[in-house]
C-alpha cells in the first residue's frame, strides 16, 4: 500500500471534450502532474496552456499521450462466457466509455461510474452512455440491480479498495458477477526482477499493491468468493513486460513521439516513431511466450479474478 497516501487534488476540465485530462496528486507537499491526453497534439495551444499553469506552480510534469482505443475483445469474451445470457452491467470507473460500447456491442444493458468529470461527459454526449459522474463509493446507484460489477485496470487505484468490494453486495442482483480485471501482482517474478522500474507499479496513481494471497484476503473480508481467474490478457501482459525491460518501447512513450511528428516533419522524424511501433511489435511478439509460460506456471504478472457475494449466514 502507498504511504503516505497521494490525494487526487485537480481533475483539470479546461480541456473540453476530452477523458480525464489532467491529474494532479498532491505527494510530501509536492505536485506531480500526469497529463493524458488523447485527441489533442501536444502542441495544441490549450493544453500548453495547461502545462504553463502548472510549471508556474513549480510542478514536476510526467505527460503520457494514448492515441489509440484498447481492444476490449477478451473482457467482452470473459463476461460472455460467464454471463451467456447477458444482463445489466456496471463499469466502474468507465473513463469516457471504451469497454461499456464494447459490451453494448454484445448484447449488455452497460451502465458506469466515473468520477472525472469531462470522462463522464464525454460518455454521455459522445456515445449516449448511461454514466454517473462520482467516485463508486460514494455515487447514487440503485440497489440490486447489476448483473455485473467490473472493476478494470481500478482497484489499484481507489483509496478504499475493501470498502468498494463490500459495497458490490448491495447493487448486485441475485447471482451477480464482480469482475476484477488486469490487476498487477507484486509478488510475481516480474515485479521482482524489475523492482522500481516495473511498469505496473505506476507509483503514484496505483495506491494498493496485491499479492495473490493478499487479495484473496481481502476479497474474503469483503465476503465475496474467486469462482474464476484469468492469468494471461493478450491486451496487458507482453506490452508489460516490453515496458519495463525497455521504457522506450512504452505505448505511450511511441505514441507521444507520432503525435509530435507532422506532415511538415523531416524524413527522420517521421520514420522514428513508426520504427519503435515495429520494434514494440517485434518485441512483445517474443514476449509471448514468456508470459504464457509464466501464467501456465502459476506465476503471472497481472490476474483478472472473478467473485460472487456469500450469503451472510454461509461460514
Amino acid at each position: 500500500m502507498v504511504q503516505p497516501r497521494p490525494d487526487l487534488v485537480i481533475e483539470d476540465q479546461s480541456l473540453p471534450g476530452i477523458y480525464t485530462p489532467v491529474d494532479a496528486y498532491l505527494i510530501r507537499g509536492e505536485l506531480h502532474v500526469f497529463f493524458l491526453t488523447g485527441e489533442y497534439d501536444r502542441d495544441d495551444a490549450r493544453l500548453l496552456a495547461v502545462i504553463a499553469r502548472y510549471k508556474s506552480r513549480g510542478a514536476p510534469i510526467c505527460r503520457a499521450v494514448f492515441l489509440n482505443a484498447p481492444d476490449q475483445g477478451e473482457v467482452v469474451r470473459w463476461l460472455a462466457d460467464r454471463r451467456p445470457a447477458r444482463g445489466r452491467v456496471l463499469d466502474v470507473g468507465c473513463g469516457a466509455g471504451d469497454l461499456l460500447l464494447a459490451l453494448r456491442d454484445d448484447g449488455w444493458s452497460v451502465h458506469g461510474v466515473e468520477p472525472s468529470p469531462p470522462g463522464a461527459e464525454q460518455a454521455r454526449e459522445k456515445h449516449g452512455l448511461d454514466v454517473v459522474t462520482g467516485r463508486f463509493e460514494q455515487a447514487a446507484l440503485p440497489d440490486s440491480s447489476f448483473d455485473v460489477i467490473v472493476f478494470s485496470g481500478v482497484l489499484e487505484h481507489v483509496h478504499d479498495p475493501l470498502g468498494s468490494l463490500r459495497r458490490t453486495h448491495e447493487l448486485l442482483a441475485p447471482g451477480g458477477l464482480v469482475a476484477i480485471l488486469f490487476l498487477p501482482m507484486l509478488d510475481s517474478p516480474e515485479a521482482r526482477l524489475f523492482g522500481p522500474r516495473w511498469l505496473a507499479l505506476d507509483l503514484p496513481r496505483h495506491l494498493t499493491h496485491f499479492e495473490d494471497t493478499t487479495f484473496r484476503l481481502m476479497a474474503a473480508k469483503a465476503r465475496l468468493e474467486i469462482v474464476g481467474r484469468e492469468t494471461y490478457s493478450r491486451r496487458h501482459s507482453a506490452p508489460q513486460l516490453v515496458g519495463s525491460l525497455a521504457p522506450g518501447l512504452q505505448k505511450h512513450r511511441f505514441y507521444r513521439a507520432e503525435s509530435r511528428s507532422s506532415d511538415s516533419a523531416g524524413v527522420r522524424a517521421r520514420v522514428a516513431p513508426l520504427a519503435k511501433r515495429v520494434a514494440f511489435l517485434v518485441a512483445t511478439t517474443a514476449a509471448k511466450p514468456v508470459t504464457r509460460l509464466a501464467s501456465a506456471a502459476g506465476s503471472p504478472s497481472l490476474s483478472s479474478y472473478f467473485l460472487v457475494p456469500v450469503a451472510k449466514d454461509a461460514d
